[in-house]
């Protein structure tokens, strides 16, 4: 209709110029000024229409985002649930309350040499600290409000509630009486300020960018030519009516799935111009500014008229090292060919980085122009990281040369980066218990025999060695006796990595959850165990199972660096799923033998974990835990879960359980070597 005005007023404006009598005689002006006035209230409802409206441009993803690990301690009640069960009561202050009591009560018996009943008494009299608003939030007397916590109680403030600020400044205050040592977290916070919203968070739900995923994000469903809920068609290689098609697939083809193309509402509202002049030069008779209508007709029929972009691609991925070392970097190079009859001269790629390796340099983004039967290269560098990353699909988005018209197509080019750890053994040695075999080896036992360090003397044996003779008591006294070392024997080991979703957190959002550290730190503990010729072996706690018995040999150590690096159990993205704890220690102790050692690495940050490890020990598998901190202090919640963790791990040291406490920023080799100088018992 908008079309037929247009060629209606360009006709009469264009007589009006060569002939305005002609044109005066053949209307009447109050003809003409309906029409004008119904040309501004059409243009007037283009405009409202207009402004409710927005571009349905495509969202491109975001491969550049990194998964970001929860930082421990994410709300008051979760900091709370690991002091007390009250977390079913129904009211949030009752929680709160109650929570932050056992907390103050626990810190005071541990930390202040007070009993239960001494710690309930101080409480009570609001004597256990110098805050009066944090004693008298755990039942001590109420304090005279200052003039400026009347003010703020008056006119409101940031921190919310007054019972949240009080909230919080007990658990400050509790925290400050077990006068923990600071760490640096300078780092890890001011990452977790500039790049909090950087990328999805692990256990969010947020699914990686596949073939099927990818045409989730970018609004196309692979239905293989079923409607879409937007009444957009979805058709894949093989059916693709746009004459897709491309090389490099498993069997020699990209495989592509298109949808329908779209409009854009890019311009949407350029029919205003045409309405606008015409309505105006009927107004005030000015046949020019009828004939300025004819532009905004131009770009509406142009835009309609507009064809379909077509999609007839072939990409190619390729990486310059495909087994790298974790840490190394990579260079990714796509190569974009455009392999169809007609130029795309508005193309938009997203390469499908996996969401577990982080973008060193360039950019997996790329926008051009391809004439038919040219083609260009994309170029990126990636940092390797410890498993198998499968390439996700690219996503193609091309447009006509106004933008009016898009078409999306993701193709899946099959690439695969595996990257194995090294199995480097720790510096340190690792701390095992006093439980070994009859194989020689590295652990120290109470019988006398064979050995570097002096043990005891006994009465000499006829076939005892000469070089175990102790010379200086012949000389000294003219009888024989025997020098008896400390026998070292094999240990059989088993090292066992918490993976459960709750130890899938971190200090911030660039630093390494505690999963991967303890994996990282499984590889190194392994070959040490192997290199000082112990039996070793892995397994999964968590609802993803794996199991290596304990072994020694090449091939064993080639198959722990396969599952390290390729178990679906230890992967970098929490594993979905019901875990049955009891029914794990249950087959656990029915795979291993009494006397197995166990090295369990787990951050400890919630009490189940270090009931695990109590357990394990009760049963007559000496444990050793090997715990990666990945708490702070910066905020109330992170500096009660950090509290939390340092009272578990003093009640494990308490009950005979070794613990190798594994700062964020140290060394795994630094704190074993640590714990070596404390020489525990």
């Amino acid at each position: 209709m908008l079309v037929i005005a247009g060629v209606v007023a360009f006709a009469l404006g264009l007589v009006a110029i060569v002939s305005p009598g002609l044109a005066a005689l053949a209307l009447d002006r109050v003809f003409v000024s309906v029409v004008g006035v119904v040309a501004l209230l059409q243009a007037l409802r283009v405009v409202q229409a207009r402004r409710r409206r927005d571009l349905t441009r495509s969202r491109t993803p975001d491969p550049e985002a990194l998964l970001t690990a929860p930082l421990p301690g994410g709300d008051l009640d979760e900091a709370l649930g690991q002091f007390t069960e009250s977390r079913r009561l129904s009211y949030r202050r009752t929680r709160a309350e109650r929570g932050l009591r056992a907390a103050a009560i626990a810190v005071l018996t541990e930390y202040g040499n007070d009993s239960e009943h001494d710690a309930e008494a101080r409480l009570e009299r609001g004597t256990w600290t110098d805050d009066p608003y944090a004693a008298a939030f755990l039942g001590g007397p109420p304090p005279e409000p200052s003039i400026r916590a009347r003010l703020r109680a008056a006119i409101g403030g940031r921190g919310g509630s007054r019972f949240e600020r009080n909230a919080r400044r007990t658990a400050n205050a509790i925290v400050d009486q077990a006068d923990l040592p600071s760490r640096s977290t300078a780092r890890a916070t001011d990452d977790a300020r500039k790049r909090a919203d950087r990328g999805p968070v692990i256990g969010s739900g947020e699914s990686s960018f596949s073939f099927d995923a990818a045409s989730r994000r970018a609004g196309v469903a692979v239905t293989n030519g079923a409607d879409t809920t937007d009444g957009s068609n979805i058709t894949d290689g093989a059916d693709a009516t746009d004459g897709t098609r491309g090389a490099n697939g498993a069997d020699g083809t990209n495989r592509i799935a298109s949808r329908d193309p779209r409009s854009t509402g890019h311009w949407y509202g350029v029919s205003v111009v045409a309405l606008v002049s015409i309505g105006v030069g009927a107004l005030v008779e000015q046949s020019a500014v009828l004939l300025a209508g004819v532009v905004g007709v131009g770009f509406a029929a142009y835009t309609r008229s507009a064809t379909p972009p077509n999609i007839d691609l072939s990409i190619d991925r390729t990486l310059d090292d495909e087994r790298p070392a974790p840490g190394e970097e990579v260079e990714v190079t796509l190569t974009v060919a455009n392999e169809g009859d007609r130029s795309c001269p508005d193309l938009r790629l997203v390469d499908g980085v996996p969401d577990t390796l982080a973008v060193a340099e360039g950019s997996p983004r790329l926008g051009t122009a391809l004439r038919s039967g040219e083609e260009t290269t994309l170029t990126y560098t990636v940092t390797a990281r410890r498993g198998v990353h499968a390439f996700d699909s690219t996503l193609v988005i091309a447009r006509d040369l106004t933008g009016s018209i898009e078409r999306e197509s993701v193709v899946e080019t099959g690439t695969e980066l595996r990257c194995l750890p090294r199995l480097r053994a720790t510096a340190a040695p690792v701390p095992l218990r006093e439980s070994a075999t009859r194989y020689a080896g590295q652990v120290a036992t109470s019988t006398g025999g064979e050995g570097v360090e002096f043990h005891a003397t006994r009465e000499h044996r006829p076939g005892d060695p000469m070089n175990r003779i102790d010379w200086r008591r012949r000389a000294r006294t003219g009888e024989f006796a025997t020098l008896e070392f400390r026998e070292e024997r094999a240990a059989t080991v088993l090292v066992v990595i918490d993976t459960r979703e709750s130890a899938y957190i971190a200090p911030g959002p660039e630093t390494p959850h505690a999963v991967d550290r303890a994996v990282d730190a499984t590889g190194r503990v392994f070959a040490a165990l192997l290199d000082e010729g112990n039996r070793a072996g892995i397994a999964a706690f968590g609802p993803d199972p794996c199991w290596l018995a304990p072994d020694t040999g090449v091939d064993h150590r080639t198959r722990v660096r396969e599952s390290l690096a390729t178990d679906p159990a230890f992967a970098s993205i929490p594993q979905r799923g019901a875990f049955r704890s009891r029914q794990w220690l249950r087959t656990l102790r029915r795979r291993l033998r009494t006397g197995t050692q166990v090295v369990f690495l787990s951050p400890l940050c919630d009490e189940y974990a270090a009931t695990v490890a109590r357990r394990l020990d009760a049963y007559g598998y000496p444990t050793t835990v090997i715990s990666p901190d990945p708490t702070t202090d910066r905020t109330a919640e992170q500096r009660l879960t950090r509290l939390g963790r340092a009272l578990r791990i003093t009640d494990l040291r308490r009950a005979g359980v070794r613990v190798v406490d594994w700062p964020w920023d140290d060394s795994l080799d630094a704190a074993l070597a640590r714990f070596a100088e404390r020489r525990p018992g």
